[in-house]
């Protein structure tokens, strides 16, 4: 039996924070700051009434919010838990479908005029998922299409020491080296919706890069990038960065 990839973790993140009541893990698609980002790609992209992929989509946050700006929205996950969720919050929106990929095995099967990655890249930890998961994307597009990476995990120019340059072959290279691992519950907050409660959920590491690493990342797989920004310091994420790229013509 092949074995399960290691980022199949979310999906336990996932049951335990619905399990104990809990509406989402994720974004809201009521957090301001990611809606102003999403209108702000869509206006300068004209994507009203064109085709979006959101790969790692969760809960359909971001989904609702594009579906809102008049997109028409496809989004996908690995996890089965987030995908039914997603489905479920999406239901009024005819112009949504929701999907389970994985997004470093398998490819879209369409071309879009833009992709979405909400928090996504950052966790694949080996070489081969994160330049998988880049040629996927990179397929998924028409050329001239805008794809934004939103709030990756980053490390700034003050923590570079941080940054993994040592090449990670398997997830047994990524503990050996980081420490890090998919299995250890901690706790964590969660609204319900009547207050907070603490979910003892798996931490899920996340493989950051530095400025000049994510570019090269995406260059290599095609991209251009037209603007990295760094990102202020949120509940969901300390050290983050957004990264505008497109598929050349």
């Amino acid at each position: 039996m092949e074995q399960q990839p290691y980022y199949l973790a979310y999906e336990k993140r996932y049951r335990a924070v619905f399990e104990a009541g809990a509406e989402r893990w994720g974004h809201s698609p009521d957090d301001q700051e990611l809606f102003n980002a999403l209108k702000e790609w869509v206006t300068a992209n004209h994507l009203t009434g064109k085709s979006i992929i959101e790969f790692a989509c969760g809960e359909g946050a971001g989904g609702i919010i594009l579906s809102e700006l008049g997109c028409n929205y496809h989004g996908v996950d690995i996890a089965p838990s987030a995908v039914l969720k997603a489905k479920e919050n999406l239901k009024n929106y005819p112009n949504a479908r929701i999907d389970i990929l994985d997004m470093v095995k398998e490819t879209a099967g369409e071309n879009y005029d833009a992709a979405l990655d909400c928090m996504g890249f950052h966790m694949l930890v080996t070489d081969q998922d994160r330049t998988s998961y880049l040629k996927n994307a990179f397929l998924s597009l028409k050329p001239g299409s805008p794809m934004l990476f939103y709030r990756e995990s980053y490390i700034n120019g003050n923590h570079k020491e941080e940054t993994v340059k040592s090449a990670v072959n398997s997830y047994e290279e990524w503990l050996n080296i980081t420490g890090s691992d998919y299995e250890t519950p901690l706790p964590r907050r969660v609204d319900t919706g009547d207050g907070d409660i603490e979910v003892m959920v798996p931490l899920v590491p996340a493989r950051a890069n530095d400025r000049d690493g994510y570019i090269s990342e995406l260059q290599s797989a095609g991209f251009s990038v037209e603007k990295f920004v760094e990102m202020d310091t949120s509940n969901t994420i300390q050290h983050s960065a957004s990264i505008y790229a497109r598929k050349p013509i």
